[in-house]
């Protein structure tokens, strides 16, 4: 049965759900996610885009990522919760930040990304491939 996942920003403005996608749940230590979310890493679950779906009100930042390519980040323009990530090389899913699910409990990461760019400070959080 697919895993049904539901959540959104802090002022409740926002709201999204979707089916889990199975590709592998990830902490992300890429300067980018420091930036966004003003932490040593983001925490990502994968959704199917096609089952994606989220208020209109979400307000998208466009940037370059680490490909060259684009990537966009959504978050609420009243509170500025961070919602989603999303890249053109993996158009068939789109990351929500475990902080912004209604059930945290549905993610546990599984390996981490970008770890080089660790912080010192957050290199703790490095998960190491089994």
């Amino acid at each position: 049965m697919a895993e049904r996942v539901v959540g959104g920003c802090k002022c409740g403005q926002i709201r999204y759900e979707g089916i889990r996608h199975e590709a592998a749940t990830f902490r992300c230590h890429c300067r980018d996610c420091q930036q966004l979310t003003g932490s040593g890493h983001s925490e990502m679950l994968p959704l199917e885009i096609d089952t994606f779906s989220i208020s209109e009100t979400c307000k998208i930042f466009e940037m370059q990522g680490g490909s060259g390519q684009p990537t966009y980040s959504g978050f609420c323009p009243d509170c500025g919760s961070q919602l989603i990530r999303r890249s053109t090389r993996m158009a068939d899913r789109i990351y929500v930040h475990a902080s912004s699910l209604d059930n945290p409990a549905q993610y546990t990461p599984e390996k981490s990304i970008y770890a080089d760019a660790a912080q010192p400070w957050d290199s703790n959080g490095i998960i190491k491939p089994l």
